[in-house]
């Protein structure tokens, strides 16, 4: 149960769909003067990793999910490299990365990172990436982020997460199934969403996996047959 006397609490407790956690994990990033924020997923291989396909909630526009990706290509993030490998949080600061950084940091416009790992009960690994120009937080302070973001991811999973294991699928997920089987195209589920077209086709190829099909018309068909869309 989570403390209702921390800042947070009643509004924590309030929190029941995704666009509170983007307000809950917004206003953390703000309380702390960072410029943005995004929740990832962490799976698979380092190499293979997309924060078009991971971000569960961010603030990062289509466009700059993919800019990220293209400036990480052919090399392994360090930030995703902690994720997979510690649940230890760390600040990362430009200057130190020794022409080695990350994809969210190599454009000049980011100057400090704070990872923060998390995971569900079943030990799915996610991580908050905090982004902006501000000096480098002492570890009182990363310690105090770390604990809010514990305590909202904790919020998220009771009331999020723990159902979409259900199905395996998110709800976007479930949404592009539907649309699909209505015959809809990528671009016009991607007008629907508010999305870019390749993103649609990133999530697309991740309900394939989820489903272990090879294509569209199985993925319906399956998606029927499990009662997952009418």
């Amino acid at each position: 149960m989570m403390d209702a006397t921390l800042p947070m609490g009643e509004e924590l407790q309030r929190a029941l769909n995704r666009m509170d956690f983007f307000r809950l994990f917004r206003g953390l990033s703000v309380e702390h003067e960072f410029d943005s924020y995004g929740l990832v997923e962490v799976s698979g291989e380092v190499g293979d990793f997309s924060y078009a396909v991971a971000a569960h909630l961010q603030s990062w526009t289509d466009a700059r999910l993919n800019e990220f990706d293209a400036r990480n290509a052919a090399r392994e993030d360090p930030l995703i490299v902690h994720l997979h490998t510690s649940i230890v949080p760390k600040t990362f600061r430009h200057e130190e990365m020794q022409g080695h950084p990350s994809g969210l940091m190599d454009g000049g416009d980011n100057r400090c990172a704070v990872v923060i790992p998390l995971h569900t009960p079943a030990v799915k690994r996610f991580g908050l990436i905090l982004l902006g120009n501000r000096p480098a937080p002492n570890a009182p302070v990363l310690a105090g982020i770390a604990l809010e973001a514990a305590l909202i991811f904790q919020r998220y999973y009771d009331v999020i997460l723990s159902l979409e294991t259900i199905t395996g699928l998110t709800d976007s997920e479930i949404q592009i199934v539907r649309w699909t089987a209505e015959g809809k195209t990528a671009n016009e589920i991607a007008t629907n969403m508010g999305r870019s077209a390749h993103t649609i086709n990133s999530y697309m190829a991740a309900v394939l996996r989820k489903l272990q099909v090879a294509n569209r018309a199985q993925m319906v068909a399956t998606a029927i047959r499990s009662g997952l869309i009418n």
